[in-house]
C-alpha cells in the first residue's frame, strides 16, 4: 500500500458502512502488508479491552490516543487538540478528513474495535499471527529454489525477494514477490494460490508461469507456460483497472505508469531460460535487455539517447559469460560502443 493517506479514507468509509469491495480489499492488504500493521490493529483491540471497564474515555485520553495512532498511520505529528468549530472552517477539506480519521481511531478505542470489525470482516480475536519467511537473491546472485508447504516450488532469479508464510491455513495461499520468479503451483481447487506484486495480483489453482515484476521498474511481465491464470491490475491508489485471463503461450505486459495492459502470444519457453543458465531474447528493446543484464551481473548500465534504448535485438548467451562478451554478442552489427568503469557501464551510439 503506497499511499498512507488512503488508509485514513478507507477506515472512515469502513466504519460508515460505505466502503467498496475494492477499498475493503485494499484495507485488508494493508493489514497483510507487514506485521507492524497487524500489531496496530491488535493494539487497538488491547486498548478497547482496557477501556471497556470505564463508561467512557476522557477527552484528554481520547486525544492522546488518536494522536499516537495517527502518527503511526500517517507518519506525521498532529495538533495537540482537535480544532474548535470556528477554526475547523478555516481548514482545507483534506485536512478535515484527516481529523475525521483521527476521531474514528479514537472512537474505535472508546466503543470497541473488535465489535465493529467483527460485523464486517474477520473478528480481531480470530486473527492469528502469520509467520512469514523471506528469501532474497541479491543482484548478480545465482537462482534459488524455494519449496512451499503446499508442495509448490518457486525458483527465484537474481535481485528477487519472496515473502511467504510457513503454512497456508486460510482460504487462499498468498505470497509476495519483488523481482523475477518461476512458479510451479500445486493444484488445490478449493484454495487458490495468489501472487501479490506491486500493482498486480495473479490468481492460480495449479499451473506453471514466469513473473518479472521488479519494484523499481515501470513494467511487469507475466508469461504462462501451463494451466491458466487470472491477472488483476491496480492503479497507484490500489483500485482495480484491468482483469484478464491467460492461456498457455500468452504473455501479459503491464505498464505501471500508464496502467495499460497488452496480451500477446509468445514462445513461453523463452521467458524461463534463465533456469538453465541462459538468456534468450527475441525482438526485445535494448533497454529491457540491459535491465536484465544489470540484475544478472550486478552492474549499472547507462545508455545515451532514446533511439539507442529502442533498438531491438534477438540473441542467446550463457549467464556464465563475461559481461563484455555478452555486450559484444548483442552489438554484432556495431550499432553502439561501450565502456566499463568498475560496475558502471556506459553505452553510446556509434
Amino acid at each position: 500500500m503506497s499511499d498512507r493517506n488512503n488508509i485514513e479514507v478507507y477506515i472512515v468509509r469502513y466504519l460508515h458502512g460505505e466502503i467498496t469491495e475494492d477499498e475493503l480489499r485494499m484495507l485488508d492488504l494493508w493489514l497483510q502488508e507487514s506485521p507492524e500493521n497487524k500489531k496496530e490493529l491488535v493494539r487497538l483491540k488491547t486498548l478497547h479491552d482496557l477501556t471497556r471497564k470505564r463508561p467512557a474515555m476522557e477527552r484528554e485520553d481520547i486525544e492522546r490516543s488518536w494522536r499516537k495512532m495517527m502518527r503511526k498511520i500517517t507518519g506525521k505529528t498532529l495538533p495537540a487538540t482537535l480544532p474548535d468549530e470556528p477554526e475547523r472552517k478555516k481548514i482545507r477539506p483534506n485536512v478535515l478528513l484527516r481529523y475525521a480519521a483521527a476521531a474514528v481511531v479514537a472512537l474505535l478505542i472508546s466503543f470497541g474495535v473488535g465489535d465493529y470489525f467483527g460485523r464486517r470482516s474477520r473478528p480481531v480475536e480470530k486473527i492469528r499471527p502469520v509467520v512469514y519467511n523471506e528469501v532474497r537473491v541479491p543482484k548478480g546472485g545465482k537462482p534459488s529454489e524455494v519449496n512451499l508447504s503446499d508442495g509448490s516450488v518457486v525458483r527465484l532469479n537474481a535481485a528477487t525477494t519472496l515473502r511467504y508464510p510457513s503454512d497456508f491455513d486460510g482460504d487462499t495461499r498468498e505470497v509476495y514477490l519483488d523481482g523475477e520468479a518461476y512458479f510451479e503451483v500445486a493444484k488445490k481447487e478449493a484454495q487458490p494460490f495468489i501472487v501479490r506484486l506491486k500493482q498486480q495480483n495473479i490468481t492460480v489453482r495449479g499451473t506453471a508461469f514466469n513473473v518479472e515484476a521488479y519494484h523499481g521498474e515501470s513494467y511487469a511481465i507475466v508469461t504462462l507456460q501451463e494451466g491458466s491464470i487470472s491477472l488483476e491490475s491496480m492503479n497507484s491508489s490500489g483500485l482495480k483497472i484491468n482483469d484478464v485471463s491467460l492461456t498457455p503461450g500468452q504473455k501479459a505486459h503491464f505498464d505501471q505508469i500508464t496502467g495499460k495492459m497488452s496480451v500477446t502470444r509468445v514462445d513461453a519457453s523463452l521467458a524461463n531460460t534463465w533456469l538453465e543458465g541462459a538468456y534468450k531474447f527475441k525482438d526485445e528493446p535494448l533497454l529491457l535487455i540491459c535491465k536484465r543484464l544489470e540484475n544478472y551481473y550486478d552492474v549499472n548500465i547507462h545508455m545515451d539517447g532514446e533511439r539507442l534504448k529502442n533498438i531491438r535485438y534477438t540473441g542467446t548467451f550463457s549467464l556464465r559469460q563475461d559481461i563484455r562478451d555478452v555486450l559484444r554478442i548483442i552489438n554484432h552489427e556495431h550499432q553502439f560502443r561501450f565502456r566499463l568503469d568498475g560496475s558502471e557501464i556506459y553505452i553510446k551510439s556509434e
